[in-house]
């Protein structure tokens, strides 16, 4: 019988709900009998965080903890009088060194997979660490070319072709170029999330996919063009196919991945059909990466009222991951950056 992998659990902001719902997942039963949880943040902190929360678990040193316990990686960064609920720069330098600390322990076996608590931009540009977001920083962090956000929520699997962008922005960058080298740079790496020869359908841009031209040529001028080329070079891409019906088709099995155009319609599709258990993975780095799928909350912060149940299907989908990918570990494709 294989041992259970261990999953690297970084601890997010320390004013958010981070704490308190990484400290939930690791007591959770079906967390403990997937994996072996380690917690990557202030000890001190999530001790204080447990007893206003009323956890009862007990909370040890990665050194020294019991199998019992909650064992956590002592990263010491959080004041003692730190606010819940509010941005800062002590709670941007925590966040920031506890993300430190995971990478290291992930690229040096300690860890077989990281999962994220959310962080604060503002608060880590307060702390003088910039302003990149989570995957911009774990690729800066690694020294990854190029990193790909991959949402799953129950059979439906989605991947981002473009990310953090305006809509404007975003439907102006894309074109054959990224189709493509997403594409392949994702077939490159889904061994990694079990997928070997994935079978992926590209989301058309216009409604109904454009009628021939009469509500957009993109699809005649720039998608269709670029899924003959991707099959030309043995990818099993088809489409483009209507966003109205790619999502559903998807979930009956017809496709493996839909490769969704921009940010809100990949998001928005998954997380209404269910918001806690929708997981991010981060493809790209040297290891599999997972997050949950919503921000700080810094106004339930504190309070031991924030639901834990989407850092625990993070972390089940880590654990599941982890268990059916050994060796999955993979060294990015080297290429250009793409958005």
């Amino acid at each position: 019988m294989n041992p259970l992998p261990t999953i690297g659990i970084t601890c997010g902001d320390p004013a958010g709900i981070g704490p308190e719902i990484v400290l939930a997942a690791a007591a959770d039963p079906a967390v403990r009998q997937a994996c072996r949880p380690v917690l990557i943040g202030d000890v001190d902190h999530l001790r204080r965080t447990a007893r206003l929360t009323g956890l009862g678990s007990p909370i040890e040193d990665l050194t020294e903890a019991g199998p019992n316990a909650i064992a956590v990686k002592d990263v010491p960064s959080v004041p003692s009088n730190l606010p819940f609920g509010a941005d800062s720069a002590e709670g941007g330098e925590a966040a920031y060194k506890s993300l430190v600390a995971g990478v290291g322990m992930a690229e040096g076996g300690e860890v077989e997979s990281l999962v994220t608590a959310p962080i604060s931009k503002r608060a880590l540009h307060m702390a003088g660490r910039g302003h990149l977001g989570h995957t911009e920083l774990l690729a800066e962090m690694t020294g990854s070319p190029w990193s790909l956000t991959y949402f799953t929520v129950k059979n439906l699997r989605v991947l981002f072709l473009t990310r953090h962008l305006a809509l404007r922005e975003a439907l102006d960058s894309i074109d054959g170029d990224l189709i493509l080298r997403t594409v392949e740079r994702f077939c490159s790496v889904s061994h990694m999330v079990g997928l070997d020869s994935p079978r992926l359908a590209l989301q058309a841009m216009n409604p109904h996919g454009g009628e021939g031209g009469l509500f957009g040529t993109e699809e005649i001028d720039i998608l269709a063009p670029a899924t003959a080329k991707a099959r030309d070079l043995g990818f099993d891409l088809h489409g483009p196919i209507p966003a109205d019906s790619v999502f559903a088709l998807a979930m009956q099995g017809c496709y493996d991945v839909v490769v969704s155009l921009y940010h809100d319609m990949a998001a928005g599709i998954c997380k209404s059909i269910d918001f806690h258990g929708t997981v991010s993975t981060t493809l790209g780095l040297p290891f599999l990466r997972f997050s949950v799928d919503h921000g700080t909350a810094f106004d339930l912060a504190g309070k031991g009222t924030a639901d834990p149940a989407n850092m625990v299907a993070t972390v089940l989908r880590a654990a599941g991951y982890s268990s059916s990918s050994a060796g999955h570990r993979s060294a990015a494709v080297p290429a250009a950056d793409v958005r």
